[in-house]
């Protein structure tokens, strides 16, 4: 194992000795980092010589155990003196105190090291300068100070930090043991696992990203946790973290850790939705209302050796500790999250606009390796992360709770709205609404003192919901690149006026969080065609990698119903077409899905069905109970069959093995629905000289129904009959696009051997 070497920011070592304060709730984004950027550059340039701007500053501690560097780029320095430039929107008596002292402790570390690093004088002057980003007003904030006084507060804080540290280390010394013994938790490795292990293995211990397309039942959970906490013990990866698109990923990185980890040697935090850990759901989370945000760093930093306990902090583990001790158990596991040895979550934690993880390990140079589940996700997900809303209906409802002088403000929104709407008209558009965008920086920048200046007015729940969607409407829109995103503006009402702003391709930003991070490994059992999902998720630069299927040919039936069509055209005569099979599929012995295209291509066909007690068709509404009590049906009987579409619950992260679900039957290629954007997403690719009606309908669709297909044969021991009826899947299987491992046969739908009654 490679000597430990640490670094941390200079902001970093600040806000972990921060022990004063609570959690505040108002959202007052500061400016975007270009607007940052900008503002930084122009006050650096008034400044007279010699001032210096960005002057890089460093200190080596010393520990017997392990190297740590501090590290930081001031944003200018005096012969007797440093600046931070923070950019602001309001005065500095608005911004909490403290955030304040924060910012202030970052620049006396800074005055600290560089008294250090140049020959300074007896005394230094430490300034805290806030700016506005518009106006250049600048509000100076400055005190002198002694330098053996700054050089005792970096003594201080590197000690504490140093103490830490420590602890960290030596848990980190005392797993290496553990990590090199420990032993696949089965007698034996399936085929195609050892051979993705070895590759994940490979890639940690080397830093390349990997992409595994692994069919179902390969155990990819395992193959990938296994052989990245073997490679910990060979680099200086301090971190895994284990993303998922669903909550059943989670449950089974639990299982496989808990088979891996019985004594929880290994620390294991989850991260979970704010919604299912808040104590206080009625308050704001501010120590001013809410108990469990109140002193949150002083309780923060008492709880921290905590995290080595040999409990797996999952949600309930983090709420018992919450009730006991008070604290906010959401903070806490993002605050615990980058000193574990691995995390758990939902993908957004990393990828989102809104995620601190990101922020954090580079803050504190944490090599984490990021494995990624179901990633054929990614690409839709990124999208939808990389989307926001600006809603005239949240806007309406606020207005009408709110006094007068909020309200005005709020009305200059509203008709920044109103005009941005009206010049651009409904459908896509490439121009963004930069003047409602100067009204919603305005409004945040004086929200803070819109409370203050109306103490009769508290806040209800609709207002931090607007303060945040208007942040990450803001916050998207500065890193929308022309070529990746859209707009479009609803008109109408005021109700319905609104704006979108649509991610196209998600593929810059999502590189953007790949580089912060050691490695990724993504994997998935539908990744082909590989030029669509490395030209999208982010990962072009990656190894690829395709396993062969753990089961054999002949437990798989797979024909291709070439005589039927399911283009828009022919949906007139569609479901009587089909009605002689699915009413043959009803009661006949076996279990079996049937996926339809859309809910509006099930319910035509269900109409024509003669009602049954094993056929069960799905709707739309249907709340999480009632789909498990359907799997829990498929489990304990048999004859059954669902009508149900193609990328819902049902399509994927679903396992009925053996007689549970025999049949699985696919209507149509799934297809996206023809809009404006996945024509905007087509015309896009094609100027990229790609083939963009494949990118756009054909490759997202194809997905779909592999997932759907791979709900069937699930052991060694299954036999499973799957049937996809379009004559498109013909040419699917001649481009080679369908699984090698099926044995496919074609033709006519009524000579199908799968179903008991002729068709």
């Amino acid at each position: 194992m490679p000597s430990r070497r640490y670094r941390v920011s200079v902001r970093a070592l600040a806000d972990f000795c921060q022990i004063q304060g609570d959690l505040i709730s108002v959202y007052r984004p500061g400016p975007s980092a270009f607007e940052g950027q900008q503002t930084h550059n122009a006050l650096q340039s008034k400044r007279a010589k010699p001032y210096q701007a960005e002057t890089p500053l460093s200190f080596r501690w010393q520990n017997p155990a392990f190297e740590l560097v501090v590290s930081g780029r001031a944003d200018g320095t005096f012969p007797d003196g440093v600046e931070e430039i923070k950019t602001t929107r309001v005065p500095p008596h608005d911004i909490p105190s403290g955030l304040r002292d924060l910012h202030h402790s970052q620049a006396k570390l800074y005055a600290a090291i560089y008294a250090l690093q140049f020959d300074a004088g007896p005394m230094l002057r430490v300034c805290n300068t806030y700016v506005h980003p518009q106006t250049l007003e600048e509000w100076p904030l400055e005190r002198a100070y002694p330098v053996e006084q700054l050089l005792d507060y970096l003594l201080d804080c590197c000690l504490r930090y140093d103490a830490w540290l420590m602890r960290v280390d030596r848990h980190q010394r005392d797993r290496q043991p553990f990590l090199a013994q420990l032993s696949f938790p089965f007698a034996t490795m399936r085929p195609a696992q050892r051979l993705m292990a070895e590759s994940v293995y490979k890639a940690c211990r080397v830093g390349k990203d990997l992409c595994v397309e692994a069919p179902t039942g390969t155990g990819k959970t395992l193959a990938a946790l296994f052989p990245a906490l073997k490679a910990m013990t060979e680099v200086e990866v301090r971190s895994l973290f284990f993303l998922t698109m669903k909550t059943t990923g989670q449950v089974a990185a639990h299982d496989a850790l808990q088979r891996l980890d019985p004594a929880h040697r290994l620390s294991v935090v989850a991260l979970t939705a704010k919604t299912r850990l808040c104590r206080s759901p009625d308050t704001p989370c501010d120590g001013q209302f809410c108990p469990y945000a109140r002193d949150y760093f002083a309780k923060r930093d008492r709880l921290r050796e905590q995290l080595f306990e040999p409990i797996r902090w999952d949600p309930d583990a983090l709420i018992e500790l919450a009730e006991k001790e008070q604290i906010c158990p959401y903070y806490l596991s993002q605050d615990w999250a980058i000193w574990s040895d691995v995390v758990i979550g939902d993908l957004n934690y990393i990828y989102d606009t809104t995620a601190v993880q990101p922020y954090l390990l580079r803050e504190i140079d944490n090599r984490a390796t990021v494995l990624i589940d179901e990633c054929h996700n990614l690409i839709d997900r990124g999208r939808m992360m990389f989307s926001a809303e600006f809603s005239g209906f949240a806007l309406q409802q606020l207005l009408q709770q709110c006094p007068k002088k909020i309200q005005n403000r709020l009305r200059k929104i509203q008709t920044r709205l109103r005009e941005v709407c009206t010049k651009f008209g409904p459908g896509l558009c490439y121009e963004s609404p930069q003047t409602l965008l100067h009204s919603l920086r305005d409004f945040m920048a004086d929200s803070a003192a819109l409370l203050r200046d109306n103490p009769q007015f508290e806040p209800d729940a609709l207002w931090q919901p607007f303060l945040f969607s208007c942040t990450r409407f803001i916050r998207l829109h500065d890193l929308a690149d022309a070529g990746d995103f859209c707009w479009r503006y609803g008109t109408g009402s005021p109700e319905l006026r609104g704006i979108e702003l649509i991610c196209l391709n998600p593929a810059r930003l999502l590189m953007s969080k790949h580089q912060l991070v050691n490695n990724v490994v993504a994997f998935s059992a539908t990744l082909k065609p590989w030029p669509y999902s490395q030209q999208l998720n982010g990962l072009a630069g990656a190894i690829t990698q395709e396993l062969p299927s753990p089961f054999q040919a002949s437990q798989f039936s797979v024909y291709l119903a070439n005589d039927v069509s399911t283009r828009f055209r022919d949906r007139t005569h569609l479901p009587e077409r089909l009605r002689p099979l699915l009413n043959s599929l009803v009661g006949n012995g076996k279990n079996t899905l049937v996926f339809f295209s859309s809910y509006q291509q099930l319910q035509q066909a269900a109409r024509l069905l003669d009602p049954a007690e094993a056929l069960l068709v799905q709707r739309a509404d249907w709340t999480a109970r009632e789909r498990d009590a359907v799997l829990a049906q498929f489990r304990a009987h048999r004859g059954l069959t669902l009508l149900t579409v193609l990328g819902g619950v049902f399509g994927e992260g679903i396992d009925l093995p053996g007689e549970q679900l025999e049949q699985v039957v696919v209507i149509g290629p799934g297809l996206p629905q023809v809009n404006d954007v996945n024509n905007a997403i087509r015309l896009q690719m094609d100027q990229q000289q790609l083939p963009g009606f494949d990118f756009a309908y054909a490759f997202p669709g194809l997905q779909k129904v592999l997932q759907a297909a791979g709900r069937c044969v699930r052991t060694d021991t299954d036999q499973g009959e799957i049937l996809l009826i379009d004559d498109r899947f013909d040419a699917y299987g001649q481009q080679g696009w369908l699984p090698v491992h099926w044995t496919v046969h074609s033709g006519p739908l009524q000579r199908w051997p799968g179903s008991l009654t002729a068709l």
